[in-house]
């Protein structure tokens, strides 16, 4: 079960459901204007007959019914007593459709949500007590029903410890459950496999450059502080920053970008190297400069070293790393 769309869904049930506690009796403020006799009405509008369920069924499914009515958001006591009471009436339901068709009429639930209810009842009622005494929310119930048992026992140490685990923590506890039971991805055959490897290096590769080329524009920005009053950059220094960064970079970015193909100027097909940008392309632009800034020799002479750093090089980084473009930074 998807945990998340589980936990929406029932959310959304459950404020249909009835009125809070705190509305009249009368009936005043009630949602959808609701008047004494309603829920008579939508007794009568139940037709047991129809679903086939036997009259000396019914008195149950009408005792679930009315509890469901008479709750608005539930505390973690009623919501063990909604599932308790539901799986119930599903035991006494002719058949699980019958069941389903009953709860969306006289409850207004879906599969899933009466799924969520009796989720709670049969896989958390050993630590019922825990649960209520810690007063954790319906929403957290939900997904914790899902969840491994060792990932349960975990939840309730920490709520016995004094720890109040949130939703969102839960959910990464039962997503990581699911995790576990993947195949590593290097145990994966075929496309698959490969999809999967290729995924995961860009997912730890991707951050890695971005944060090389991130601290590359700082030290560049950095050392073009005397340009921007009229002098010189300091070449030596800045060399020894960039030149290493920049060759590993260029290698990160087309190991994560392009493929290989045979070299066009040799007949040794299986001679291969990284494909290349396309021509004019702000990548290739990018992958340019980083070759320059990789070798000393291509660097300009200390005079000019500013205005090529401005003109070309801090641009193509921070196409790079999707930083907006600098201002103020002048070219002469």
């Amino acid at each position: 079960m998807d945990s998340g769309k589980a936990l929406n869904e029932t959310a959304r049930e459950i404020d249909q459901v009835a009125p809070p506690r705190h509305v009249a009796k009368s009936g005043q403020g009630r949602r959808n204007g609701r008047q004494p006799g309603s829920a008579k009405t939508n007794e009568q509008s139940i037709d047991y007959g129809s679903l086939g369920i036997p009259d000396a069924a019914v008195p149950s499914f009408e005792e679930a019914r009315e509890m469901f009515a008479s709750l608005g958001r539930k505390r973690a006591d009623e919501v063990f007593a909604c599932g308790e009471m539901l799986a119930k009436v599903r035991g006494k339901s002719p058949s699980q459709e019958v069941f389903e068709r009953w709860s969306k009429q006289a409850c207004r639930l879906t599969r899933r949500g009466a799924g969520n209810y009796i989720a709670v009842h049969n896989n958390l009622r050993a630590h019922r007590k825990v649960l209520v005494d810690c007063s954790v929310p319906a929403a957290a119930m939900y997904v914790l029903a899902g969840a491994e048992l060792e990932t349960v026992a975990s939840v309730v140490a920490d709520l016995k410890a004094g720890k109040r685990p949130t939703v969102r923590e839960i959910r990464v506890l039962v997503s990581g459950d699911s995790q576990k039971a993947q195949p590593d991805r290097a145990d994966i055959g075929g496309a698959d496999g490969l999809r999967a490897l290729a995924r995961a290096k860009v997912q730890n590769g991707v951050p890695i450059l971005l944060e090389r080329l991130k601290a590359m524009l700082g030290d560049i920005q950095a050392a073009l502080q005397p340009h921007l009053v009229g002098k010189n950059v300091a070449k030596g220094a800045l060399v020894a920053k960039l030149e290493h960064p920049a060759r590993r970079a260029r290698s990160e970015l087309e190991n994560l970008a392009l493929f290989v193909e045979p070299n066009s100027r040799s007949s040794e097909t299986w001679r291969v190297h990284p494909a290349i940008f396309p021509n004019g392309s702000p990548w290739e632009a990018v992958s340019r400069v980083l070759f320059k800034l990789g070798g000393r020799e291509e660097w300009p002479d200390a005079n000019d070293l500013g205005a090529w750093l401005v003109a070309d090089v801090v641009p193509a980084i921070e196409f790079a790393v999707g930083a907006k473009p600098s201002k103020g930074i002048s070219t002469e």
